[in-house]
């Protein structure tokens, strides 16, 4: 087994010792520094959270996992280019490197932040975010001088031949490639840059007040409370036991797992390649469906590789092969 996984830095299970029965799987562990607002709402960071997430970082760091760093909000405001932010990014650093534990990668979504990290801190590693959502290679050209390693648009990469030609090129450019496994967001959802920007500003409170114009915030949440569950079936998430046919392709896997309600259960499942139980659980964010959909139920059917594979995919044309499948598998 390799070492592929990218864990979320988790403060609702112990995050050691979930990690450690899983050391030769785990690559990397992603986090906000205390004091950087990042593409998820920021903990409370108590004296003691905060000593507590030193402590699992130190550990990470004594047993090889790589230290990656975010700074990929969707927006900075009015100090997107400035030297405010810039100084906030030295700062950030000097922090780390004063807690022994300087970053061996930072992910962004600010080609500045990427920019001044170049200048300042050549030894880190830059990493593009999935937030990005870059579609193909002709994207990256621009700014080949300002990354290392990014994750593909999350919208083609169950298409094993895209991902198959992008990891080629990434091996032939020096880049590294990851993809993100356990989203549980809707396909090309439209509210989705919205979405990450409250996260971005920590005003996801605002969703509440939306409540007043009957507006959500989680499009997803509404899709499916209308009874549209095919839609689970489209979207872009890669199963545990399927986590292979990827793998082959790619040098990171990321779980999103920083703020989801079953973290330990989501790194088992794909450290190990298997799942018993309702797959939309492992996703982020976890949906409350009326029915599971029974994950080993997938193993039995022709028809799931059809629909995992569908080269139709980002232009439904609703073929009934999702209809038929939901009868296996959603019970």
């Amino acid at each position: 087994m390799r070492r592929t996984l990218a864990v979320g830095h988790f403060l609702n299970a112990p995050f050691v010792e979930a990690c450690t029965p899983h050391v030769g799987r785990i690559r990397e562990v992603f986090f906000a520094w205390p004091g950087v607002l990042s593409c998820r709402p920021a903990p409370d960071f108590t004296d003691e959270v905060r000593a507590r997430m030193m402590a699992d970082l130190r550990w990470c760091k004594a047993n090889g996992i790589l230290l990656d760093t975010l700074f990929n909000c969707n927006c900075y405001g009015d100090i997107a280019i400035s030297p405010e932010l810039a100084d906030l990014v030295t700062r950030t650093l000097g922090e780390m490197d004063a807690e022994g534990l300087f970053p061996d990668i930072m992910t962004t979504t600010s080609p500045f932040i990427a920019t001044v990290l170049r200048q300042r801190f050549p030894q880190v590693k830059i990493r593009f975010s999935v937030n990005m959502r870059i579609h193909g290679t002709l994207g990256f050209e621009p700014v080949m001088e300002l990354f290392d390693s990014f994750y593909a648009s999350r919208e083609h990469h169950r298409d094993l031949a895209w991902l198959a030609k992008l990891g080629a090129w990434s091996r032939a450019h020096g880049k590294v490639l990851g993809m993100q496994v356990n989203s549980g967001c809707l396909r090309q959802c439209p509210f989705q840059t919205f979405h990450d920007n409250l996260h971005g500003h920590n005003r996801l409170a605002q969703s509440k007040v939306g409540e007043q114009f009957d507006f959500s915030v989680f499009r997803c949440k509404t899709n499916y409370e209308r009874g549209n569950y095919e839609d689970f079936l489209r979207a872009t998430w890669i199963r545990p036991e399927d986590l292979p046919l990827y793998e082959e392709h790619v040098e990171i896997v990321k779980l999103a797992t920083r703020r989801h309600a079953h973290p330990v259960e989501v790194l088992n499942a794909y450290a190990t390649y298997a799942y018993d139980g309702n797959l939309a659980d492992l996703m982020d964010p976890v949906h409350a469906f009326p029915k599971a959909f029974d994950n080993k139920a997938f193993d039995t059917t022709p028809l799931w590789p059809e629909v995992r594979g569908c080269t139709q995919a980002n232009d439904c044309t609703h073929c009934g092969k999702c209809t038929k499948l939901m009868e296996m598998v959603f019970r």
